[in-house]
């Protein structure tokens, strides 16, 4: 298993042009690949990933509806779609070179604490086997300002959800066709929809609700000096990247 997994991660072109800071393997499973609309959807956690996936199924031609619903029964985050150590190498390369390639991005100011409010307020698995604890030496939840200390240096790239966003892309994103912001969902959902589908968003977003952390409200509850100075250090490079402020008060915005 771990063989045919480093194998995928030396010759795949999906995942070998991946950043490579945050281990391939944990980033496999959130890309998805569609070979019959050709795209390659780079999904990044708490940045509005599963409401772009769940409207991208939505409006899929090649779905129907009874397929649609099953997938919503479910509760797939990936739908029909593969991840790139399921397409193999060859079929990789072809969504490498010609496929429609997307991602979605957030604030660092609001993805962070949206992780932090889902992952350790809530203590859900995505902790579970990393150096990173969600309480402290009391078994108490960390505060927010304890997280951003304790994710600093080699923690930082071990969750997908506190991982900058430019770790989980490929290392020249100049190969993505589009970066949409989740700040403006509906206008750039629509712009994908259209491109990749070559139809309007008629129904509008299709949102999944269940791990929303409403991370607006009580911000500046979060973030006081010393914590915005801690985002501002460990998420430079999404801030440049993204054309993010580091003003935290463009966030609310």
């Amino acid at each position: 298993m771990h063989l045919s997994r480093r194998l995928s991660e030396l010759f795949n072109p999906l995942l070998n042009s991946l950043d490579g800071r945050v281990q391939r393997h944990r980033v496999n499973s959130r890309i998805l690949v569609s070979e019959a609309n050709r795209f390659v959807f780079y999904r990044i956690p708490k940045a509005g990933h599963s409401t772009v996936g769940k409207t991208l199924v939505h409006y899929d031609p090649h779905l129907s509806a009874e397929e649609r619903q099953g997938i919503e029964i479910s509760g797939s985050k990936s739908g029909p779609y593969l991840h790139p150590r399921e397409l193999g190498r060859r079929r990789a390369q072809v969504a490498w070179r010609e496929y429609f390639k997307l991602t979605f991005v957030r604030n660092p100011y609001r993805r962070v604490l949206s992780a932090y409010l889902d992952k350790i307020t809530r203590n859900k698995p995505a902790t579970k086997n990393l150096k990173t604890s969600p309480t402290d030496e009391h078994g108490q939840p960390l505060t927010f300002l304890d997280f951003l200390a304790q994710i600093k240096g080699v923690a930082l790239y071990e969750g997908p959800h506190w991982a900058p966003q430019v770790a989980l892309l490929p290392r020249d994103r100049s190969r993505l066709d589009f970066i949409g912001h989740l700040e403006k969902i509906d206008t750039d959902l629509a712009k994908v929809v259209q491109r990749v589908y070559g139809r309007q968003m008629a129904d509008g977003v299709k949102s999944w609700d269940d791990h929303k952390t409403k991370s607006g409200d009580d911000f500046h509850r979060y973030y006081d000096g010393p914590a915005i100075d801690a985002v501002r250090s460990l998420y430079r490079e999404d801030f440049a990247a993204f054309g993010y402020s580091s003003d935290p008060e463009a966030a609310l915005r």
